[in-house]
């Protein structure tokens, strides 16, 4: 019986940390419609620390297979996806059971993403080719951004805004190189295609964490980083279109968090338009299409988690096993 249930930790699969990341962040971000009472950032967090924990229990009792995905070039992009739904997590301990271990769980998963980084920068560098990106490389060092958005603040202001520049920088630099990666070298994989819809993410994750730890953010700042969020997720949007066709891989969950990130970011867009007097008929569009995104990400999330449940069904692999 235990090495059946060891066997069933190795074959979870990692990028559902990515998913974790987006139902956690779907939780938070329901909450800026002012229904729920903090109850729906709650759920989301329950169910992303349920998912975190069978990884947790993967990487503990098969930790070779952690230090073989941290060797891949994809998967090992993706890894510190589990950094940073805890990081969400954290955000929800905070709320609803204790500050004190809400920051403690923030800085660990700040620490592991870190760990995370270096890995992944150290076994990037031993072989590197520029065929090789793909755009869940953003995810390792501009990820770390999400923990401003989760940031207790207080003595903790300092950090937080040191890894928001570090995340931003890192955009800058990777993002012209990315674009060249992808109009002008080799097609991305089959099996990394997924990964583009990770394209929308970085603009709104850096809108969404600059607008939470900076008291006077610059327009022109939040006015470039806007443009880039809604023209990049509208992009995502189309590309839908052919990533949705292809077979389900656990690759899907890169779909959830960027479109989750999208609406947080234009729900603070919102906030800040109201805060500094502009007009109510562009706030209004504004929190239209906040609310707009927030619907299409909870379908893509929705979908997601339904292909994951049905692919992983326990039965349906006890029964395939039988026969």
């Amino acid at each position: 019986m235990l090495n059946i249930a060891r066997h069933r930790f190795a074959n979870v699969p990692t990028p559902m940390a990515g998913l974790a990341l987006g139902i956690a962040s779907l939780g938070w971000a329901w909450e800026n419609v002012g229904l729920f009472a903090g109850g729906a950032q709650l759920l989301g967090a329950v169910i992303a620390a349920v998912l975190l924990l069978i990884l947790t229990a993967k990487f503990v009792l098969h930790p070779q297979l952690l230090m073989q995905d941290l060797a891949h070039p994809v998967v090992g992009s993706v890894v510190p996806t589990f950094a940073m739904a805890t990081m969400v997590v954290s955000k929800a301990v905070s709320m609803n059971v204790s500050g004190q271990l809400g920051s403690g769980l923030w800085l660990f998963a700040i620490a592991l993403h870190l760990a995370f980084l270096v890995t992944f920068i150290w076994h990037r560098l031993k072989d590197f080719k520029l065929h090789h990106m793909v755009p869940s490389w953003f995810v390792p060092p501009i990820g770390i951004i999400v923990a401003d958005v989760a940031s207790p603040g207080g003595a903790f202001a300092p950090l937080a805004q040191v890894l928001l520049w570090f995340g931003i920088v890192c955009y800058a630099v990777m993002l012209p190189m990315m674009l060249y990666r992808l109009i002008f070298c080799a097609e991305v994989p089959d099996a990394a295609k997924p990964t583009i819809a990770i394209m929308a993410a970085p603009a709104s994750l850096s809108l969404a964490g600059y607008l939470t730890v900076t008291a006077e953010p610059a327009p022109v700042l939040v006015a470039v980083l806007l443009g880039i969020a809604v023209l990049m997720t509208a992009l995502i949007y189309l590309a839908f279109i052919k990533l949705l066709r292809l077979p389900f891989s656990p690759g899907y969950a890169a779909f959830t968090f960027p479109m989750v990130i999208g609406a947080t970011a234009l729900f603070k867009v919102a906030i800040l338009a109201e805060s500094l007097g502009l007009d109510a008929a562009a706030i209004n569009q504004l929190r239209w299409m906040a609310e707009g995104e927030l619907v299409i990400a909870t379908l893509v999330v929705s979908y997601v988690a339904l292909r994951f449940a049905l692919h992983f069904n326990p039965l349906r692999k006890a029964l395939a096993e039988l026969a």
